[in-house]
């Protein structure tokens, strides 16, 4: 165990689907169970594609701060669901990493799917999971659903919840996707898939898989490095 080690439960909501910024960032304090929530101006209108699935509007954050990284107190781990994605909305900070998509995977390899709203179904039942996600995507209720299922998945690992090396360690154990599993590319490598289609894919799916979803960002990221090597040269 890392002593003295710090982490945050975080989860974001954003402005748009795409190059996202964050309009609102919640935390939880692992050892101390401390929340923290705020909501930020990000600059420019909020997309009505992603208004329609969290509900803030721009009236709801007119005349607030832009998130700034520089203010955020960053831990040494952050954990979330699909938790890539909301280090890069928060700017790609410095810290370790781990996502309990990852992690229920390890701990849970006998679950169906592991979309956050179905890890907390099969974990305390329907009807109970049911009134818990009616706070969902809104990012304290996400963050506390992630907590809950982080707690789970160490109760399970037979780890500390503040064993985060530990943690950390056994999610990236988690086999990631590597095949596209429905659509006209099925089947095929995601390294091989076209960059327009997997550009598609993260603008117009909704409801995907935690998992597939981390696999093409990495895929489109990969695309983007390369060319600003090619510029660069």
């Amino acid at each position: 165990m890392t002593p003295n080690a710090t982490a945050l439960v975080i989860d974001t909501e954003t402005d748009q689907g795409r190059n996202a910024r964050p309009i609102q960032v919640a935390t939880i304090n692992v050892q101390t169970g401390f929340e923290w929530m705020a909501y930020f101006n990000s600059g420019r209108p909020i997309s009505p594609f992603v208004t329609k699935i969290h509900g803030i509007t721009d009236a709801d954050v007119a005349g607030l701060e832009r998130f700034d990284l520089q203010k955020f107190e960053l831990s040494d781990y952050l954990i979330g669901h699909n938790v890539r994605f909301d280090w890069g909305v928060i700017g790609r900070p410095s810290t370790k990493l781990i996502c309990t998509v990852r992690l229920a995977r390890f701990a849970f390899p006998e679950w169906s799917r592991y979309s956050q709203s179905r890890c907390i179904e099969q974990l305390i039942g329907e009807a109970a999971a049911r009134e818990m996600t009616a706070a969902a995507h809104d990012a304290l209720g996400d963050a506390r659903m992630c907590y809950l299922l982080y707690k789970a998945c160490c109760e399970r690992l037979q780890i500390e919840p503040t064993d985060f090396a530990a943690a950390h360690r056994m999610a990236n154990q988690a086999k990631p996707v590597r095949q596209m599993p429905f659509g006209k590319y099925k089947g095929r490598a995601i390294k091989d898939l076209p960059s327009n289609y997997v550009q598609w894919l993260l603008s117009n799916v909704q409801s995907m898989n935690p998992s597939l979803y981390s696999a093409l960002q990495k895929r489109l990221a990969k695309d983007v490095f390369i060319a600003d090597e090619a510029v660069t040269k």
